[in-house]
């Protein structure tokens, strides 16, 4: 919070331990707080649809860097996109290209095919407080639900809420 009777509009933010302040020449901002969580979202290259396989390539991916690179607590792929929370304990840039390298690279592999999977930004947001990692939580939880009404959360094969829904 700015100081009482500060007028400059501008936030300045020093760099979180161990993470980069390298300027990344992307479009959105993001923002790194080491040892918080944070809600991440990431599509496909014009959105195209993703496979079965291509959603368990992702899912798969997702969990065999948990522990790793980050302590997973959701995620939900979806047939064109991805959401997550996580803690990481690497910066996010790192991970997200982990991501969506390997997962690229297996995805073309499977389809005979090369070129773009993914679009080139993601979209992260620092997780405040209790309030927002429990509406982060649900809105993972709830959002295959809301695509498909009448489904339910064991329908939904590629959803992980740590302690709760384990997918598959």
């Amino acid at each position: 919070m700015p100081e009482k009777g500060h007028t400059d509009n501008s936030i300045h933010a020093e760099p979180a331990l161990g993470l980069s302040n390298a300027p990344r020449k992307r479009h959105l901002p993001h923002y790194e707080e080491s040892g918080g969580y944070y809600f991440i979202t990431f599509a496909t290259y014009r959105r195209n649809p993703l496979t079965e396989y291509d959603k368990e390539c992702i899912f798969k991916a997702l969990h065999y860097l948990k522990d790793k690179k980050y302590d997973l607590q959701a995620a939900v792929v979806m047939d064109d996109h991805v959401h997550l929370v996580i803690k990481p304990s690497e910066p996010l840039a790192k991970i997200m290209h982990s991501i969506k390298s390997f997962t690229a690279h297996e995805m073309n592999k499977a389809a005979g095919l090369s070129g773009r999977v993914w679009q080139d930004e993601y979209y992260d947001r620092v997780i405040r407080n209790d309030r927002e990692y429990r509406e982060k939580m649900l809105y993972i939880a709830n959002n295959p639900i809301k695509s498909k009404p009448g489904s339910t959360h064991s329908d939904y094969s590629w959803l992980y809420v740590k302690g709760w829904i384990d997918g598959g």
